[in-house]
């Protein structure tokens, strides 16, 4: 696991498959929380983890 520090509204980059991704960090005024901004080409398709699995698992029984 790479461990990367960047100040918020920053945004990390990433390229996979070719395509760019960025991913932004934003505070919120609850302490201790978070907001993530994602920006990716609409063919990509970005999900919760627990989403994905639903997903994952639909397509699984539909089989």
């Amino acid at each position: 696991m790479d461990i990367i520090n960047l100040n918020f509204e920053e945004p990390l980059t990433l390229f996979i498959a070719g395509q760019k991704i960025q991913l932004v960090a934003f505070k919120t005024p609850e302490a201790g929380n978070i907001k993530f901004g994602i920006d990716a080409p609409r063919t990509v398709q970005v999900h919760r983890e627990e989403i994905y699995q639903a997903i994952k698992q639909k397509k699984g029984q539909n089989d």
